[in-house]
């Protein structure tokens, strides 16, 4: 066929213009191709010159980037042209087959169209990104040129009466209305820069975010392509592929996306709940996760809808591809073929590129979908994780000490239920389209099928229930499996945190067994969870294959006759589709549960207790992020330049109140008609009226449990108080216990670790600290602490937010990849049946598997790549695994033991050298002693002399790699480690408790009768106490028995001590934390209770040691000093005398 622009037809002249010019089609046809001719002459020397030399010289960074008005309307018109133009150009050839001769006026406007329509937006891109809104004036000019030429086409299209039956005059009316658009657009954009009709130009400055290179993440700042298929990840993923990403390489998040501002954002919406009227209410989680991350979802449900409903053009198009094979003739006007609006979905050719361009659509709306999901959700654990920490900083201490929140529910909120409700967010969106999902579908099969499609869906609607009570079973066992979970944690924890006394009491194996026995709880549940997890698969896979075989069975048994091939595969593949609602419909109801859960847990903890604000003590600040209503613009006052921590001063710095002029200046604190409480209804403190004097060393003094904690506690408001006022004028120092400064003031409390010395001025107040957070919540850290908390969120965010934005990107190519697997396989299919190849059963059949390879290619490359990161877990474990333990075994056996050693308690320390790792230097250096049995023996030296060193290396718990200690006539390191540990007892300086009960403390064993724990009780001075506890022995102990002072835990350790009653009994500074009083009466039971025993006390104040019968001095390693302590009094410049006359 020869080639003409306008054709050379029998018995018609494409080029009679006898009736004038604009009754030409195809005159009007070459008239379009003036505007796409005008803006390809004029853009390509910019682009190609005068960008590319520029780009020679200068590389264009994206701190230039920003978005003009209209942009993602600009992007997303612009998308539309060119689909519009796509059809457009395949109706042109459609068409132009149905001609004698080629006519390149129907289809070449379309062409080049379609390339000016790309080359605007690539044109439209630069300008943007360079800030040069002057150039943009050569496409309005295009736009009111493409305007008006399409306007001209479609007023002849009417003259002559073609109409919307017709596809031609439907697509013209489409371009004429897109065209339209992008020229209103041109004109805002005009209107709004004024770069051009306008006197003065409005300067425009790019996001501040781009402006700070170390912003990387920038997918909120790139157009609309460059989002919708993560380009920008580009040079990311090409660097990741040659060599490891490093923490650095990433950057930081921007702004709007940092926990600062999403916690801000959460809290305005949890705050704005509470009235006046009604102060007291609680507000409702969801609401403010809605108020504050509303609208994302409402966006990424709207892909995901729009992604639901594309998904539906694969079936339809196979079934007119299958069903569609001889185009029908249609009418001429123009002297040119016009086809209908419904043919072009009979062409099978057509209808291969529209599943290609559907797949396309449908893939990339799915995974933007996915993307906003998990970006909002990553968002919402960043503000939940803040919220949590801010509320942990202002815990009351007695939800720690009266046992209602503990460090392991703390830990969950943190580490599980906040991913929990991150992942309910990423299933939201399901939520709402399963449904519609399956409505559609079964429209469609009832559409395709008849009525036979309805014993399908009832196939469902019946099974359906049975998926209800798996789904059921499922969140029953899965919350089981947390519960035994949450335990389980605990008891490790708790394991971690006294495993130094559990190995030197030997009890290892029962606090061991205890965890087994919690994790075989969890594994059981665990189990049963990974049953009803294979039955919901099952039951997934087995429904639309029960829900095809009934419907097929069905229309045969109605019409005689079983569905016509394009019936049949269309109808599978939609069967193919319903199953994707159907396996997700058990998860999202798993994760909804587990949300609700989730959701009441963090209500319980954000509305418990907290320590007061301003108004408890009327003369201090608040330090909080609570430091002020901060309006949502605020955040954007945040200074790049300065470190991260100057942002944190715009909400934590606290206001200072001035001060009342009754208030005297000679008094820090005042306590007016007090009365505390723990949490009780009865005062734990009552009566409280105290004044402070400034520039005063102040002393509280008093006996084990009578209240000096609590009132040092209340004064600083981490009791409830339930009557009276403290006010705070003056800085003041609180001295606690293990020498700890706290020092309290207008503006801060801050830590001094270099404090005095712990003999003396640190004894008469013993101060408890919670738990929460250490000595951060008492010392005033709370801004570094909350800081470093938003940094360190941030940073996983940041690699979160990467990690995603990485899935995304290969799941498009991937996907883009199986779109173009199908277009193959369609296009080969029609071209084979063309040569009678194959049956139209057999192209239904290959085009319904082939739209499967999408999800089998993401799937198998995800998995690969997940197989690899999670054997880094193997890898960490199996480290683990081989990381050296002690050597339990011994080269005695245990029955060579005899069962009462050590019965004497005589002691050979020979040459003995200990250190704590080969690498490390020696700690005891070639030390030499004898103690007799049942000798007292002291043992003093200043920090670092290694009188802790010789008390472990009795239990060998440290290298003792020269030298040896010989007990009873036994050298303890040919022992069995349980066998030594077992029959030696000790007291540890730092006072250890764990959950449960008083005689599980004292006796985790079970071997001691009642009379023995109580005799312990009594020795210990705390028999009295005990009784007037609901339970006796059995009373609950808290978590690190934060239900008592510290000192009467130091005394449950004491009690501990006694009821084993070995007869080598070491204490290494344990009474550094009772009153004097109490302390001296405790030695003298010590020495009552093991008269006949064996003593070593590690001295923290050396009067405790003036009655013993054997002082050892060391120092630096080595006995400096040895000898009855009566014998070294006499030696005055001696190092021990030293030591008494400073401690007088």
């Amino acid at each position: 066929m020869a080639l003409s622009f306008c054709g050379n037809d029998d018995h018609f002249n494409s080029y009679n213009v006898t009736n004038g010019v604009l009754n030409n089609g195809c005159f009007v046809d070459a008239l379009n191709l003036v505007p796409h001719v005008f803006l390809l002459f004029i853009t390509f020397p910019i682009l190609f010159i005068g960008w590319g030399s520029q780009s020679s010289k200068v590389q264009i960074h994206h701190n230039t980037w920003l978005h003009f008005p209209g942009h993602n309307l600009r992007w997303i018109l612009t998308f539309s042209l060119l689909f519009v133009h796509v059809c457009e150009f395949a109706e042109g050839i459609v068409s132009n087959k149905m001609m004698q001769t080629n006519h390149l006026h129907l289809f070449m406007p379309a062409f080049m169209g379609f390339i000016a329509a790309t080359t605007s937006v690539v044109y439209y891109h630069n300008i943007e990104t360079s800030n040069f809104p002057k150039l943009l004036l050569v496409l309005f000019i295009y736009w009111v040129l493409a305007f008006v030429t399409k306007s001209i086409k479609l007023w002849k299209f009417a003259a002559y009466s073609v109409g919307p039956q017709h596809l031609r005059f439907c697509i013209t009316a489409l371009l004429v209305m897109l065209y339209g658009l992008l020229m209103a657009v041109e004109i805002n954009v005009i209107r709004v820069r004024k770069y051009v009709f306008f006197a003065n130009p409005q300067k425009v400055k790019p996001p501040e975010d781009l402006q700070d290179l170390g912003v990387r993440f920038l997918q909120p700042f790139v157009n609309l392509l460059s989002k919708a298929t993560y380009w920008w990840m580009n040079p990311l993923i090409m660097g990741a592929h040659k060599r490891p990403i490093e923490l650095k390489k990433i950057g930081k998040l921007p702004i709007a996306m940092r926990a600062l501002t999403n916690y801000l954002r959460l809290k305005d919406a949890y705050e704005d709940q509470r009235t006046a009227e009604d102060p007291d209410r609680s507000p409702s989680i969801w609401r403010s996760m809605y108020r504050a991350f509303g609208r994302p979802i409402l966006l990424s449900s709207t892909f995901r809808y729009l992604a639901d409903l594309l998904g539906f053009a694969g079936p339809l198009c196979i079934s007119g591809i299958v069903k569609y094979l001889d185009p029908q003739n249609s009418e001429r006007y123009f002297g040119v073929y016009f086809m209908s609006s419904t043919e072009l979905l009979q062409n099978t050719s057509v209808l291969a590129v529209l599943l290609f361009l559907a797949l396309v659509l449908q893939r990339t709306f799915l995974q933007a979908s996915y993307y906003v999901t998990i970006e909002t959700g990553i968002n919402l654990r960043g503000a939940l994780l803040a919220m949590i920490y801010n509320k942990m900083l202002r815990l009351s201490t007695s939800n720690m000490s009266m046992g209602e929140m503990t460090l392991g529910q703390i830990n969950n909120l943190v580490a599980i239920e906040t991913n929990q409700l991150m992942w309910f967010l990423f299933l939201c969106p399901n939520l709402w389209a399963m449904p519609v999902q399956i409505v559609m579908g079964v429209i469609l099969l009832y559409y395709l099928l008849g009525p036979s499609a309805l014993v399908g869906a009832s196939v469902i609607v019946l099974l359906a229930p049975v998926q209800y009570l798996i789904a059921t079973k499922l969140a029953d066992t899965q919350k089981s499996s947390l519960e035994h979970s949450t335990d389980r944690l605990k008891k490790t924890s708790e394991i971690l945190k006294g495993i130094k006394l559990l190995k030197l009491y030997a009890w290892e194996n029962i606090f061991c067994d205890s965890v087994e026995e919690t994790r075989g709880k969890e594994l059981t549940s665990l189990k049963t969870f990974a049953f009803f997890t294979s039955m919901s698969i099952f039951m997934n896979a087995a429904i639309p294959i029960a829900a095809v075989l009934a419907t097929f069975v069905m229309h045969h048994f109605l019409n005689e006759k079983g569905p016509t091939p394009s019936e049949a595969f269309a109808a599978l593949a939609l069967f193919h589709i319903l199953v994707t609602p159907l396996f997700l419909l058990s998860t999202v109801v798993r994760f909804a549960v587990k949300a609700l859960v989730s959701v009441q847990k963090l209500g319980e903890f954000l509305q418990s207790d907290e320590i007061g604000d301003d108004s408890w003590r009327n003369g201090d600040m608040s330090v909080s992020f609570e430091a002020g209503k901060k309006p949502m613009g605020m955040t954007k006052a945040i200074n790049r330049k300065q470190p991260m921590r100057y942002q944190m001063d715009n909400y934590e710095q606290p206001t200072r109140r001035q001060m009342r002029p009754t208030e005297t200046e000679d008094v820090a604190v005042k306590v007016s008609n007090g009365f505390f409480t723990w949490g009780s209804n009865l005062s734990t403190l009552s009566n409280i009226n105290i004044r402070i004097p400034s520039g005063q060393l102040t002393m509280i003094v008093g006996q084990v449990g009578c209240g000096k904690s609590s009132l040092l506690l209340a004064m600083l408001g981490e009791m409830q108080t339930i009557e009276g006022r403290v006010y705070w004028s003056k800085i003041i120092e609180l001295k606690g216990y293990s020498g700890v400064s706290l020092i309290h003031g207008l503006t801060h409390r801050e830590t001094v670790l270099d404090s005095l010395s712990r003999d003396q001025v640190s004894r008469p107040g013993m101060c408890c600290v919670s738990h929460v957070c250490c000595n951060v919540c008492f010392c005033r850290h709370e801004a570094r602490f909350k800081q470093r908390m938003l940094e360190l969120t941030d940073t996983n965010n940041t690699a979160y937010l990467f990690l995603s934005a990485a899935n995304r990107w290969l799941e498009v190519r991937t996907d883009y990849l199986g779109a173009v697997i199908v277009l193959t396989a369609a296009g080969a299919s029609i071209w084979s049946l063309e040569y009678g190849l194959p049956s139209g059963g057999l192209v239904g059949l290959g085009l319904t598997y082939a739209l499967t390879v999408t999800n089998y290619l993401n799937w198998v490359v995800r998995n690969l790549a997940d197989l690899e990161v999670q054997m880094a877990a193997v890898k960490k474990v199996n480290s683990f695994l081989t990381t050296e333990s002690e050597n339990y075994e011994g080269s005695m056996d245990t029955s060579q033991v005899p069962e009462n050693w050590p019965q004497n308690g005589e002691i050979k320390i020979q040459d003995l050298c200990v250190r704590y790792d080969p690498m490390l230097k020696p700690v005891l250096k070639h030390v030499n002693a004898y103690i007799e049995p049942g000798q007292k023996v002291g043992i003093c030296g200043r920090t670092g002399s290694g009188k802790s060193s010789l008390s472990l290396a009795f239990f060998n718990m440290v290298d003792i790699f020269e030298g040896k200690i010989v007990i009873d006539g036994i050298d303890i390191c040919k022992l069995p480690l349980q066998t030594l540990r077992s029959r030696l007892s000790i007291i540890l300086q730092d006072p250890v408790l764990f959950s449960g009960s008083i005689r599980f403390n004292l006796d985790p064993e079970r071997t001691c009768t009642d009379d023995r724990l109580w005799e312990a009780l009594e020795i210990a001075q705390l028999k009295n106490m005990v009784k007037a506890l609901p339970g006796g022995l059995d009373a609950v102990v808290t978590e690190g028995g934060e239900n008592f002072s510290v000192g009467q835990r130091q005394l449950f350790c004491l009690a501990r001590a006694f009821v084993r009653k070995s007869s080598i009994l070491i204490m290494d500074e344990a009474t550094a934390s009772i009153d004097m009083a109490t302390e001296n009466i405790l030695q003298k039971v010590v020495m009552t209770a093991f008269a006949d025993r064996t003593v070593v006390t590690i001295a923290h104040r050396v009067h405790t040691i003036l009655t013993a019968d054997l002082v050892i001095v060391m120092k630096r390693g080595n006995i400096l000093e040895y000898d009855k302590p009566e014998t070294l009094l006499e030696q005055e410049d001696g190092m021990f005398a030293s030591f008494v006359k400073a401690d007088m």
